[in-house]
């Protein structure tokens, strides 16, 4: 083995001091994207097992720390651009709409904290658990359906229409509440 290898496995041998020593400062860049601590510190776990996986990648010209906090950042990101797909393509938001900036006005705790008490207020039981393994744990409609024990993915797509109209009555409503517009709420669902 050559130095750079040995360098190499040290580093992976050595890897929980690593991950003690730079686990704080990517759960910050983490948790300063995506703004919910929960999901910030899967995702910092998550950097950290894409660290460890690529370390033969590692070329050692950045500080390992940087070097993870760039794994995570990217993470984060992914995490919120594929929440927001999610939300276009379920068609919850309507992309066109000039006033879907209001909806990246509010922090991600904000949106979230929003729909959680728009859905708690107007959902059902069954409807709230369909809604949030679909938009909070970003689960696709066949997994959702066997883990609610619904069927098939067409349950759940029935279910997420219905709870759309209703999250929309509700949306705008709190939504007015708290002054902001209500123009990227879509109708017609």
């Amino acid at each position: 083995m050559n130095t750079h290898e040995d360098w190499r496995e040290r580093l992976r041998a050595d890897f929980g001091e690593v991950f003690a020593r730079h686990r704080d400062r990517v759960l910050a860049v983490c948790l300063r994207i995506v703004g919910d601590r929960a999901r910030a510190e899967e995702l910092t776990q998550d950097a950290f097992v894409t660290a460890l996986g690529k370390l033969d990648s590692y070329e050692g010209s950045a500080n390992i720390g940087t070097w993870i906090c760039g794994i995570g950042k990217h993470l984060a990101l992914n995490d919120i651009r594929r929440s927001r797909e999610l939300l276009v393509e379920d068609g919850v938001v309507d992309p066109a709409e000039p006033g879907l900036d209001a909806l990246s006005h509010l922090g991600r705790h904000e949106r979230e904290e929003l729909l959680r008490q728009a859905a708690s207020d107007t959902l059902e039981p069954t409807e709230q658990e369909v809604v949030y393994l679909r938009y909070v744990e970003l689960l696709p409609r066949d997994r959702i359906a066997d883990i609610l024990e619904l069927g098939d993915h067409d349950a759940v797509r029935v279910i997420l229409q219905r709870s759309r109209r209703r999250l929309e009555r509700g949306l705008r409503s709190r939504l007015d509440q708290l002054g902001h517009g209500t123009s990227f709420v879509r109708t017609g669902w």
